[in-house]
């Protein structure tokens, strides 16, 4: 009885312990993507799958939020301009995209590219952006259809 007993604790213990080990590895590396699986970001009808850090910095992710969600707004034309982006269907295609998923993530000293998956329109938004004494500032944003 106590045998099993020991025995039905050890798989539960195994897998708690995998699962920190998992976490405390993730927590000491740099890397925003800790996994990526599937086609690759210039693909944008392909599956793809990523498992981000969840101990990266957020910010680039929160200044893209802000600016897809300015995409979206009829100050969208002005917007692409200021960037100095040609691409016309950015505007009509993120006003039909309600829906957006970071499939990908390169950080580089001060530069960071972040690719959204669009899955209603099956295209990937590409958003740089660069550290400055403020904070990080988009750089520009372009897509691949």
């Amino acid at each position: 009885m106590r045998r099993s007993f020991v025995r039905s604790l050890w798989t539960p213990f195994v897998i708690v312990a995998a699962l920190v080990c998992g976490f405390l590895i993730a927590a000491r590396s740099s890397r925003p993507v800790l996994y990526h699986y599937g086609a690759a970001p210039e693909v944008p009808q392909g599956r793809s799958f990523a498992v981000m850090n969840p101990f990266r910095n957020r910010r680039p992710e929160e200044v893209a939020a802000e600016l897809m969600s300015d995409l979206r707004t009829s100050r969208c034309e002005q917007i692409l301009r200021d960037l100095h982006s040609e691409d016309s269907r950015i505007c009509s295609i993120m006003r039909g995209n309600k829906i957006e998923r970071l499939i990908w993530r390169k950080d580089g000293s001060t530069t960071r590219v972040l690719v959204y998956h669009l899955p209603e329109s099956e295209s990937n938004l590409w958003i740089t952006s660069h550290l400055d004494e403020v904070g990080f500032a988009v750089d520009g944003v372009s897509l691949i259809r």
